[in-house]
């Protein structure tokens, strides 16, 4: 497959004796002689290549704690607030942002690379203390807390 921008290279299992693609209805046909399944494995490799390029990946981000807030400006520049003198910005190429509530905001897009490096790279800011459970997290990530010197003793 390819155009003027990309190509692939696609290989072909044994056994398949004709494969066509006809420009006008963009249709691939194949003809094969050997056993079903080797056909239905190829068609789901194929498939799971086409996925990359309409499937998005996200990744959902909460945070918590008091005074802690979050925003971005027209090119998706993350501006995280938290508590620190100076502005700290996380820059994610290539993905969306949008901020579901107060304290969640989801990052999604075509990348799974840049998504996880995006996501990774706020999570950096303010991890989570282990004592206070304040921070930035992943959704249905589990927190555990630890006691403190004061609260055991209680």
């Amino acid at each position: 497959m390819y155009s003027d921008v990309y190509y692939f290279n696609i290989s072909a299992i044994q056994g398949i004796t004709n494969l066509k693609f006809e420009q006008q209805t963009s249709i691939f046909t194949f003809r094969h002689l050997g056993s079903s399944y080797c056909y239905f494995a190829y068609l789901k490799a194929l498939h799971a290549l086409a996925a990359r390029f309409y499937v998005p990946f996200f990744r959902k981000i909460r945070f918590k704690g008091k005074g802690y807030y979050m925003y971005k400006n027209a090119r998706n520049t993350i501006a995280p607030q938290f508590g620190y003198a100076h502005r700290v910005y996380v820059y994610i190429p290539g993905a969306c942002v949008k901020f579901l509530s107060k304290t969640k905001m989801i990052i999604f897009g075509l990348s799974k690379r840049d998504i996880l490096l995006g996501a990774h790279s706020l999570f950096n800011v303010k991890p989570i203390n282990i004592f206070t459970g304040r921070g930035v997290r992943f959704a249905r990530q589990i927190v555990y807390k630890k006691t403190g010197k004061v609260s055991s003793y209680r």
